[in-house]
């Protein structure tokens, strides 16, 4: 499981979010999120975002993992951005990795919806 949370906490790192080919390695072919935005995407969506966005930190907390199946795990935790030392963008997140068939987990669903400060 902390393993799993090590790559969760990847994608929360600017430099792995502009990384194009970690993120190709990381989201499974059939990816696809419901954003903190209330929008949908799939992987190539994602990519294209994630690559091309500014900058910023992105912090985690409170992870609790759920195998699923042998190869299926869900994760849940809390996100937030910073500034001024306050908690900005508290969001509720879930994700559901998969086992492939190389032995490597790959980030199949995420869901980040708002949360109460």
């Amino acid at each position: 499981m902390n393993t799993l949370i090590e790559l969760e906490q990847k994608l929360h790192n600017s430099t792995d979010r502009h990384n194009r080919d970690l993120l190709k390695e990381l989201l499974h072919e059939d990816f696809f999120e419901f954003g903190r935005s209330g929008f949908s995407t799939n992987k190539l969506d994602t990519l294209t975002s994630l690559v091309n966005e500014t900058p910023k930190t992105i912090y985690s907390e409170n992870f609790h993992c759920a195998q699923l199946s042998d190869n299926t795990v869900l994760i849940t935790y809390t996100s937030f951005e910073q500034q001024g030392g306050e908690k900005t963008k508290l969001t509720n997140r879930s994700s559901i990795w998969l086992k492939n068939s190389a032995n490597q987990w790959q980030l199949r669903f995420h869901q980040g919806t708002p949360a109460n400060l």
